[in-house]
């Protein structure tokens, strides 16, 4: 596990993000740091070259490659970036078969000094299709490894695909004895049609957080990855949005419903109050670029997913202030570019759709308490000819 330190008010604050480390010397950690596969042509098993490439979050504990479907999982040698003297079995770089998605390959992390170990399990999955439109009920969730917070997933085949990230494990690293249910993104059942929704409420956090000016925790809910090792360090980054699906046909509308309630004093990331401003949500789906004119892989994060020039189209609701009752919003998306066909079907865009309690959650204003409820969400796809 990576140990993060920061300094703050002239001392060394020490956290640990992961089971496996527990006040233990230096030497104790023991995380894949990067997956990566050597291969001659990449293109018989990826679409990019950046694909044979993983970095793997402090907190994870599951490794993801995307595939072509045509792809021979038989017979991979993966290879890991360990932390330092850390070892692994099976073997860094031996041969197995992944071919199984339900049965994927098990590797154990032991830290140097022998006494912690963690589990990765590793899978190479076939790009996900959006043909016609992408539903979000949420109705797919379950706690956390740690049984702290909820996490949701898509469920495509029978099998857990984990699209949707929130900053539930940031909130852990400053509230840690929190129960489930007073973390900033939740599951309830007070959906629009009184089923599962997604609640997301504005959140004090601690003395800690303020010491490096994070009082608050938007809840928010949002396609793409959290790396909880940037939560105190560089919070904009540890938010990755967006991830790379195969389109049939290019995403037109954003639709959805959602109802909000501000909270009752808006405060900067000082925790002054603003009198003047009252905190609203925010609901938005991007489609971008995911790499640059040099074949870099590019993931757009909290400084720049709505202004970044990779960005080919956007779709923003506007406006999200007091709404009591449950309110269907319809929206379509705002071309910037024109789009490569080849791209489209090869997963060379990335779509992201964020929701979040306060709409500068990001810079730690809002108001303490603001919620908002999302549910049934939709991106609509252009009608096949």
């Amino acid at each position: 596990m990576r140990l993060i330190k920061l300094a703050v008010a002239s001392m060394l604050l020490s956290i640990s993000l992961t089971s496996c480390f527990k006040d233990e010397p230096e030497n104790a950690e023991c995380d894949i740091e990067q997956a990566y596969i050597n291969t001659d042509d990449y293109k018989t098993m990826f679409f990019y070259a950046s694909d044979a490439q993983v970095d793997v979050p402090s907190d994870d504990k599951e490794i993801h490659f995307t595939v072509r479907s045509s792809a021979d999982l038989t017979a991979i040698a993966p290879q890991f970036k360990l932390t330092e003297g850390a070892t692994i079995s099976p073997e860094n770089g031996s041969v197995h078969d992944f071919s199984d998605p339900s049965n994927p390959v098990e590797y154990t992390v032991t830290s140097e000094n022998g006494k912690w170990s963690r589990t990765y399990k590793v899978y190479f999955d076939v790009l996900q299709e959006i043909e016609g439109a992408k539903v979000c009920d949420f109705s797919n969730y379950k706690l956390s490894n740690d049984s702290k917070y909820f996490v949701w997933y898509d469920k495509v085949d029978g099998k857990e695909l984990r699209n949707w990230a929130t900053g539930n494990p940031g909130f852990k690293i400053s509230n840690g004895s929190a129960n489930w249910d007073e973390y900033p993104t939740v599951p309830t059942s007070d959906g629009e049609e009184h089923k599962n929704c997604v609640k997301l409420t504005t959140r004090r956090t601690s003395s800690l957080a303020d010491m490096v000016k994070m009082p608050i925790a938007a809840g928010n809910l949002f396609i793409g990855t959290f790396d909880a090792s940037n939560a105190l360090k560089d919070a904009m980054k540890a938010t990755h949005f967006g991830l790379p699906f195969s389109f049939k046909t290019k995403p037109i509308y954003f639709s959805g419903y959602y109802k909000y309630l501000p909270g009752e004093k808006f405060t900067n990331r000082n925790m002054k109050e603003i009198k003047d401003r009252v905190d609203e949500g925010t609901i938005y789906a991007v489609l971008y670029d995911n790499h640059d004119k040099n074949g870099k892989a590019v993931v757009l994060h909290g400084d720049d997913v709505q202004t970044s020039p990779q960005i080919v189209a956007i779709a923003i609701l506007p406006n999200i202030g007091k709404t009591e009752e449950w309110t269907y919003f319809n929206i379509p998306f705002n071309y910037k570019k024109n789009i490569d066909a080849e791209k489209l079907t090869n997963g060379g865009y990335s779509l992201a759709v964020v929701c979040s309690s306060s709409v500068d959650g990001a810079i730690f204003q809002g108001a303490i308490g603001s919620t908002l409820w999302v549910d049934k969400i939709i991106v609509k796809c252009e009608d096949a000819n």
